[in-house]
């Protein structure tokens, strides 16, 4: 446990901490909220609601009467008052604990993971507070104060902040609002990865600004459309971008055509000229490489975590093979999460222009076949057959003189590279993290992975691999 101590000098000193507060709470964490009648605990309450409203008029009356008040926001809440709670029977009636909701618990009556003790001040408004919680929840709390300081800086510190929803992402986003003008503020803390953690192994920038913004320099630079830079701090992971919007090139969950269209051909122009073999940013960033060594990092998600079983030697020979056979003189940089999440439709723009990226970090070098068939096989959306293939034929055509048979056979291996590890990714999400929504998206993995094995005569022991193992190809046959 680790304790903060606060002094709160006004009412809105108070409202800024139960922000604070709010940012770093969790499903199903159990906020104790102690002090005397009058002290602030349904104050602080109220500060908290409102912040996960994103709404500073939310009505939220005390539960002094109603026991327990329940609100649906982008977290679920249980505002507790046990003031008037008699016995212990009354307790178990409420069925405290249980759920995912938070729950914010004035006159608790049983210690809880984290506590807020507020105390009288010197002054009418001034209040001590004193926290105990784990320290991942004090440390995230002090993550608050850091944020604050840099927005401070850059001019921001007055705006209003809203959570942006994110995906699978260790990074989180806020946008925020300063009278008509929007931001959106990237909190990723730099840090160095343990030496075999997954992030290290699979070669991505986990704990790296330095990548985020070597690479979004060259995408400006090469003429694509990237959310510009209005105050950054690398070394404390902080950074303040232009908002590009919401509208994606997926509008519920339904791919739009021309917008993919428009993202083929970016890719395309993208690849008119080989990247620099370093970044020069700055700072300077030399990406990583796509090869046989980081495919077997990859791939081994499916036999882990797809299959819970320990991985076939045979599985691995035959991917490395595959991998191996792919040639490399056709290598860019691949933005690696090109898919619907991550593209934004910004209709107003030209060309190439109108669309807006995102998330691109954990570029690599890699065969120029792979940022295409990310996008042309989406993960979370369905692209018709006749749509992929038009995808594919409007960007070879954007770039003649390619070797057509290499680059279609390094397409179906690629394809098949990614849509099995993605099946380990997404399985790993619901099993591990608790994120059950990436099992949607099973099937339409599988369907990816029959096709690509199906469609690449240098794939055959692959697919009779999975035909002996798994029921995948007998499912989408």
């Amino acid at each position: 446990m680790s304790t903060v101590r606060i002094d709160i000098r006004d009412e809105a000193a108070m409202a800024a901490l139960g922000g604070s507060i709010a940012r770093v709470l969790r499903p199903g964490d159990r906020v104790a909220l102690v002090g005397d009648l009058g002290a602030g605990k349904t104050t602080l309450s109220r500060a908290i609601l409102r912040a996960i409203a994103e709404d500073p008029a939310l009505e939220v009356p005390s539960p002094t009467f109603t026991l327990v008040q329940d609100y649906d926001l982008r977290l679920a809440v249980r505002h507790v008052d046990l003031y008037r709670v008699s016995g212990d029977d009354e307790l178990v009636e409420l069925g405290l604990g249980e759920g995912d909701a938070v729950e914010l618990v004035e006159w608790p009556r049983e210690a809880m993971p984290i506590t807020v003790e507020i105390g009288f001040g010197d002054a009418d408004e001034a209040r001590r507070v004193t926290i105990e919680a784990p320290s991942t929840f004090t440390d995230a709390l002090a993550r608050q104060d850091v944020l604050a300081a840099f927005l401070d800086k850059a001019g921001w510190g007055a705006a209003e902040r809203t959570v942006l929803k994110a995906d699978a992402s260790t990074r989180r986003y806020e946008r925020l609002f300063r009278g008509e003008e929007r931001a959106v503020l990237m909190d990723a803390p730099s840090f160095v990865p343990p030496p075999d953690s997954y992030p290290v192994r699979a070669r991505l920038a986990d704990g790296n600004m330095g990548a985020f913004l070597a690479v979004g320099a060259l995408l400006a630079a090469r003429g694509l459309t990237v959310p510009r830079t209005l105050a950054v701090d690398a070394e404390a992971g902080c950074l303040l971008q232009e908002d590009l919007g919401d509208e994606k090139i997926a509008v519920d969950g339904v791919m739009v055509a021309e917008r993919y269209r428009a993202a083929a051909d970016a890719i395309a122009a993208f690849h008119q000229a080989p990247p620099p073999a370093i970044l020069p940013g700055p700072p300077a960033y030399t990406p990583p490489r796509f090869d046989a060594d980081l495919a077997a990092v990859e791939v081994a998600l499916f036999p882990e975590w797809y299959l819970r079983a320990p991985i076939d030697p045979e599985f691995a020979a035959l991917w490395r093979a595959a991998i191996e056979g792919i040639g490399h003189a056709d290598d860019h940089l691949a933005l690696r999460d090109v898919h619907s999440p991550n593209l934004l439709w910004l209709p107003e723009r030209e060309g190439v222009h109108k669309i807006g990226w995102i998330d691109y970090q954990d570029a690599l070098f890699a065969p120029s076949v792979y940022d295409v068939v990310s996008l042309t096989q989406d993960a979370r959306v369905d692209v018709p057959d006749e749509i992929e293939a038009e995808l594919v034929a409007r960007y070879l055509a954007a770039r003649p003189g390619l070797d057509v048979t290499a680059w279609r056979r390094a397409y179906h291996i690629v394809g098949a590279e990614r849509a099995t590890r993605i099946l380990g990714v997404f399985r790993r999400l619901n099993d591990r993290d608790g994120k059950p929504q990436y099992l949607a998206h099973l099937p339409r993995l599988k369907r990816q992975l029959a096709k690509n094995l199906r469609a690449e005569p240098a794939l055959e022991p692959l697919k009779a691999w999975f035909a002996r193992h798994t029921t995948i190809l007998s499912e989408v046959s």
